[in-house]
């Protein structure tokens, strides 16, 4: 069971001016409404927009109002549709592009295109080797001053992530 702590909430006000109070959850809001001013006050101001809102008139909606929404909805669906289409076709011719631009090069004309990349990317895979064959010498030389830098480094990163996580919760019993 749920009693009323503190002041009554929007929708504990707007139940009771519905009279839709609920004995198991709302024990006590219609009590605490008659004694309290600034709950009265809010009851009060749901009661003048219930009454605000009841003298509204509902306009009539036209006759063909549900056609129209579903005329609208199918030119959505079927746009939708086209430019699917559309992308689907796109993707196609240029994939059929890509591929008569392979057979038309034939063998030879892709064979040059290997060629030249390998002979580009060939300078970059010997100073790779030759860098992954000084590396080992060179980290196991600088292995202090490495972890000396990284700890300075990563003690402020640390410390600003710590100011950002919530204060630990302690529970009294």
């Amino acid at each position: 069971m749920t009693t009323l702590s503190g002041h009554l909430t929007e929708a504990q006000a707007q139940r009771l001016i519905e009279e839709l109070l609920d004995p198991a959850t709302d024990a006590g809001v219609a009590g605490h409404a008659s004694s309290c001013l600034e709950c009265q006050a809010l009851v009060e101001s749901f009661r003048l927009l219930d009454d605000a809102l009841g003298r509204l008139q509902v306009p009539e909606l036209p006759s063909d109002f549900t056609a129209r929404v579903m005329t609208r909805i199918d030119e959505v669906e079927r746009a939708a549709g086209r430019e699917r289409r559309w992308a689907v076709g796109l993707a196609a011719a240029v994939v059929l592009v890509a591929g008569l631009g392979l057979v038309a090069a034939g063998a030879s004309g892709l064979g040059h295109a290997v060629s030249s990349l390998s002979e580009l990317l060939d300078p970059l895979g010997r100073s790779l080797r030759l860098g992954l064959s000084v590396l080992p010498g060179l980290l196991s030389a600088l292995r202090l001053p490495l972890l000396l830098v990284t700890t300075a480094l990563s003690l402020p990163l640390f410390y600003g992530l710590s100011r950002l996580m919530p204060a630990a919760r302690t529970e009294s019993i």
